[in-house]
């Protein structure tokens, strides 16, 4: 008869490598699976929590075009598109932080992770943008209030647009690690599962620890 081994114990419990203390004096870059989980969840909430901020932003997008230009057409297509998005947005982002990120697949992030890059990038961004419209200020004050308004009401816009899809995903990621520890903490269900990953996961490449985070 085959005989059954018990599972190999973890070597710490999960309170260990959750300790904000231990974190505090491993190297930020230092690699850990407590670490990968977080930031393969971040990296998802903040693509959500973009969608959640592109939906109003849409609606406004839209009510702002039909005003100007008189078709309701926008207000409706644009302000139904936000909604969804913002509803999809909102389950999605629940459901992310609320269970473990698949992370054998590889998740590519092109914009700056933390809330200081964000905010730099933004603001050259918006400083870029708003010295080319500022070529048609003139131009646009000539043609009337209207046009002047439609000018400035664009760069608001681009501007926010720019904060929903740089600055808030940068924020989520930021803190991606910090809020991971306080839902694992929270969320009973969150930290059965990081329970359960730890009794199982072993570092495929070499041996690394489970945390810090």
């Amino acid at each position: 008869m085959p005989t059954s081994f018990p599972a190999a114990q973890p070597a710490h419990p999960l309170d260990y490598w959750l300790s904000p203390e231990l974190a505090r004096i491993s190297p930020p870059t230092a690699p850990s699976r407590l670490r990968q989980l977080a930031d393969a969840q971040g990296a998802l909430a903040a693509a959500w929590s973009s969608a959640i901020g592109s939906g109003p932003l849409l609606i406004l997008g839209g009510g702002f075009i039909t005003v100007m230009s008189g078709n309701p057409v926008w207000v409706l297509v644009l302000g139904l598109t936000g909604a969804a998005l913002m509803v999809l947005g909102r389950y999605s982002w629940k459901r992310v932080r609320t269970s473990l990120p698949n992370t054998d697949s590889l998740l590519i992030t092109r914009g700056p992770g933390t809330a200081r890059g964000g905010v730099v990038m933004v603001s050259l961004l918006a400083a870029l943008v708003g010295g080319i419209l500022a070529t048609g200020l003139p131009a646009s004050a000539a043609r009337g209030t209207a046009t002047l308004v439609a000018l400035v009401g664009a760069y608001v816009l681009i501007v926010a647009l720019l904060a929903v899809c740089i600055l808030v995903p940068s924020v989520v990621m930021g803190r991606a690690r910090q809020s991971f520890r306080r839902r694992v903490q929270a969320d009973p269900t969150l930290r059965a599962a990081v329970e359960e990953d730890l009794a199982t996961w072993r570092d495929p490449y070499g041996n690394a620890g489970y945390g810090p985070l």
